[in-house]
């Protein structure tokens, strides 16, 4: 309970759907346990070690759960609406964030974020928008304390996080992308009315590997979806990935890239980061609450190594909460599947 308010603090859940962030998901995940009670990580299709981290966290937190889906589709939509119903208790009060690998809170520690959330409690949904980032070193890759360009105001574009148990009906959807809430159904649909709160840090463009990886992963999942795919969604990858196709990726191009994301991008495409400068970025320090977790890629490569993990590790066996989720496309359905990891 606040002392400050009287109020009993409400429980805080994370849902994220990762693929491929091998670069960024340790970082993640020591931002994401330094702020939330409980995290459900769901690994989609990851092939860089990602599924494997995961899995191998959630046995070292508890309060970490590893899910995998392996629909070669990005029913983004489906699976975070899912998860929010199924796996959360949305009669119990508490708040429900979804976020992505590349997204990171602004707050400096758990009790700074608990306040705030304090002062947005009456409300069921909020929206933040992003601060797209713009690193000034595009080689490492690393977040925690290195410097950023930062936007002179937030994207259009937001993140939603929301409290079940203060929405009047169960019969809600996220949308794709995680940016709204909605009542209702796909042909019969009423938006939920959000109110801003904080903007996030949105880190989409970091190194070229990892930009070349993360779009040509996206573009494929959504052409996988064939008809299903909904008008403009994600026609920012297709965008990004004929620019690429088209010309070299250099870091103004990156630059660039990273100041239009998400919007329709417009030429001249490359902008250096002295022009950002000019046009109001200013230098932003990555100031971010983060607890290291127990684990971290190096120690899985040096298990490897050393025989510590491997196909006679039993490890999965520790955890209930190593689960395939199924989709079926005719129904547009979600469920537990009863196969459990392999791995």
């Amino acid at each position: 309970m606040s002392r400050a308010t009287g109020q009993v603090r409400k429980k805080t859940t994370l849902i994220s759907m990762i693929r491929d962030e091998k670069g960024i998901l340790e970082t993640f995940c020591a931002h994401a346990l330094s702020l939330f009670d409980r995290i459900i990580l769901i690994d989609h299709l990851s092939s860089d070690g990602t599924r494997e981290y995961i899995k191998l966290l959630s046995e070292k937190h508890p309060n970490i759960e590893y899910y995998f889906f392996e629909e070669p589709g990005y029913y983004q939509a489906e699976l975070m609406t899912w998860a929010a119903k199924n796996l959360v208790n949305n009669k119990a009060p508490g708040w429900v964030f979804i976020l992505d690998a590349d997204e990171f809170l602004p707050f400096k520690s758990k009790e700074e974020f608990d306040r705030k959330l304090s002062q947005l409690g009456s409300l069921p949904v909020i929206f933040m928008p992003w601060l797209n980032l713009v690193p000034l070193d595009m080689e490492s890759g690393r977040v925690i304390n290195q410097f950023f360009l930062k936007p002179p105001k937030p994207s259009r574009h937001r993140k939603i996080a929301f409290q079940p148990s203060l929405i009047p009906s169960s019969d809600y959807f996220v949308v794709q992308g995680n940016h709204a809430l909605f009542i209702g159904n796909n042909s019969s649909k009423v938006k939920f009315p959000a109110k801003k709160s904080f903007s996030i840090y949105h880190l989409p463009i970091r190194t070229k590997r990892q930009l070349q990886k993360k779009i040509l992963n996206g573009v494929k999942s959504y052409r996988h979806m064939d008809r299903d795919r909904n008008g403009k969604i994600g026609s920012h990858w297709d965008e990004i990935h004929q620019i690429m196709e088209d010309t070299s990726l250099t870091n103004e191009m990156m630059a660039g890239i990273a100041a239009q994301y998400s919007d329709t991008l417009h030429p001249p495409y490359e902008r250096s980061l002295d022009e950002l400068r000019k046009e109001g970025y200013s230098e932003l320090r990555m100031e971010i609450c983060f607890s290291r977790p127990m684990i971290s890629f190096d120690s899985i490569a040096r298990g490897r190594k050393d025989g510590a993990i491997g196909e006679n590790d039993d490890s999965s066996s520790q955890s209930a909460n190593h689960q395939k989720i199924d989709f079926n496309r005719s129904t547009r359905s979600v469920q537990i599947a009863k196969e459990r990891d392999p791995n």
